[in-house]
């Protein structure tokens, strides 16, 4: 049992060993024999509970310790001056290794790369000062994963990021009770809605980004730091461009959510904005509604008038008729995204496989590193989103 189970269990049993006593104390007497060897029975498991309530939590605090003392000394900088230089990881960068690699395999994919760093691993890392006055290590509580997305303008928009998969997933949709009425005596209609699934297959991803041998010597806060926002960018911006773009999916990629939407033959209007609202509300979405839109289009709103001459544009502040926007360069060509972006799913699974590449930049002083991650995204409701594509 965890905690919770056995919280539950001990609330039970003292409301048992509770009821023995009220019903003592109403018909004012002593508890009897039965009553008393319930009681003590009910006592003692009670006792026996917050034991192992207290082993628990030590046992989650000797795992936290432990966490905190295998990150506590890692420097991912130092890992990749390593293995470029064919030499082996230190203990600590073995261990953030390991973890990251039973991540892979707990999620049932495939690694290449000699670094292998647990998407989730939280850490508690203090710089210290060494004798020499150089800080040797980076103060991150984050990881990786918070950085990713808070990267993210889906996670921002509301995206429902699912993290620690493990094989194929089958999210389900339900469509809602159909509930109508009926006369005193007729008979009534099945009220339950239908459920159906939306399946998320782990995709690869990969990005690489090139590293200047001189940078890999540094032992400082700010340049561990730097390297980490690359590698989240880097995978960011891939992810993003793929969902928000305009490409087909299939096995090796997620569809982007303008695949299939034609460019609009005319000019925007607010009649346009309106409609969208509109056919948003006419499938009851509701929820926290959003636009996302690329630059282009972004730069379209907030210079088309309302009427003529109004003074009053699409877009004005953050907001296009009262709804806030977000602005990405990942949207693909002028499009427009609205709607309730929590029935957008992001599953990420394993860590994040690093392959140490020294030899393709070699002649230019840089090293290369090859980012594969897996991921996948699909809406849950396809209705949730009204999408468009501005003229060019």
């Amino acid at each position: 049992m965890n905690t919770l189970e056995l919280l539950d269990k001990k609330e039970l049993l003292k409301k048992r060993a509770e009821e023995i006593i009220s019903g003592a104390e109403k018909e004012v007497r002593k508890l009897n024999a039965g009553e008393q060897v319930e009681f003590d029975a009910l006592t003692k498991e009670v006792a026996d509970i917050d034991i192992q309530i207290r082993k628990i939590e030590e046992d989650n605090l000797k795992q936290t310790t432990h966490t905190t003392n295998t990150m506590e000394k890692f420097s991912l900088l130092k890992a990749i001056n390593d293995v470029a230089n064919n030499r082996q990881l230190d203990e600590r960068a073995q261990e953030v290794v390991g973890a990251g690699i039973a991540e892979m395999r707990k999620a049932g994919q495939s690694y290449s790369g000699q670094i292998v760093l647990p998407i989730e691993e939280r850490a508690d890392i203090k710089a210290t000062v060494a004798t020499a006055g150089q800080e040797n290590v980076a103060e991150d509580k984050l990881g990786i994963l918070e950085p990713l997305r808070a990267s993210l303008v889906l996670a921002q928009a509301g995206a429902s990021y699912m993290t620690g998969l493990v094989g194929n997933v089958s999210i389900p949709v339900y469509s809602g009770s159909n509930v109508g009425w009926a006369g005193e005596v007729d008979a009534a209609s099945n009220g339950g809605g239908t459920f159906s699934e939306v399946n998320l297959e782990p995709k690869r991803l990969t990005a690489y980004i090139d590293v200047s041998k001189q940078f890999l010597i540094q032992d400082s806060n700010s340049a561990e730091e730097m390297l980490k926002r690359d590698i989240v960018s880097a995978i960011a911006n891939k992810l993003e461009a793929t969902i928000l773009g305009s490409e087909a999916g299939d096995a090796k990629k997620p569809a982007g959510m303008l695949n299939g939407v034609t460019a609009d033959a005319a000019n925007v209007t607010y009649k346009d904005i309106v409609k969208m609202e509109a056919d948003l509300e006419a499938k009851n979405v509701r929820g926290d509604i959003k636009f996302i839109v690329s630059p282009s289009a972004k730069a379209d709103l907030k210079t088309t008038d309302k009427g003529t001459d109004t003074g009053k544009y699409l877009m004005e502040g953050n907001e296009v008729n009262g709804y806030p926007v977000l602005s990405t360069s990942a949207v693909a060509g002028k499009g427009v995204i609205f709607g309730n972006f929590a029935d957008l799913v992001i599953g990420q699974w394993g860590g994040i496989d690093l392959t140490v590449d020294p030899y393709t930049q070699a002649a230019n002083g840089k090293v290369r590193l090859v980012i594969n991650a897996y991921f996948d995204a699909k809406p849950r409701r396809a209705e949730a989103f009204v999408k468009k594509v501005l003229k060019a």
